[in-house]
């Protein structure tokens, strides 16, 4: 269901990321310590958790040379905001479908909004039927914001 399309950021994004980079850019060559990505995206507003800042610590420093430098960043940083961004979408919409505020939505409710997605991605009712089975493991007929997520941003 994740869309593969590229993340446009603005001048204004850019200047940010970069400003936010030269503060660990301490010897003033363009490159900083993979040991600092952490700091900076925190700096930025993404707080990763250790496995992921190690996964993209690794990305990133695809050389090994335990340093780099901002063009090799910001296609990673891009990514990541555009990532927070759909986080932001998809409990927007949740939001709208958990109406009594439960913390959950329903089965049923899921089968809504795959029903309309179904029309623009040629799903069939079996699909959704398998969809909806397969985040719904328990039986119970409640899927919760991390289920939905999950749901709605997979391939």
């Amino acid at each position: 269901m994740a869309s593969e399309e590229s993340f446009d950021l603005t001048e204004e994004q850019i200047n940010t990321m970069r400003e936010a980079f030269n503060v660990f850019d301490i010897n003033g060559d363009g490159e900083i310590p993979t040991k600092k990505l952490g700091d900076v995206m925190r700096g930025l507003g993404h707080n990763l958790a250790h496995k992921e800042l190690k996964e993209f610590i690794a990305d990133v420093d695809k050389d090994g040379s335990g340093t780099v430098d901002f063009e090799e960043f910001l296609p990673f940083l891009a990514q990541k905001m555009k990532e927070k961004q759909d986080e932001e979408f998809y409990k927007n919409l949740f939001r709208i479908l958990d109406k009594k505020r439960m913390g959950y939505i329903t089965c049923d409710d899921l089968r809504y909004i795959l029903q309309g997605l179904g029309e623009e991605m040629e799903l069939t009712n079996e699909e959704i039927d398998d969809m909806i089975l397969e985040v719904d493991e328990d039986g119970n007929n409640e899927v919760s914001f991390d289920e939905f997520f999950k749901l709605m941003t997979s391939e």
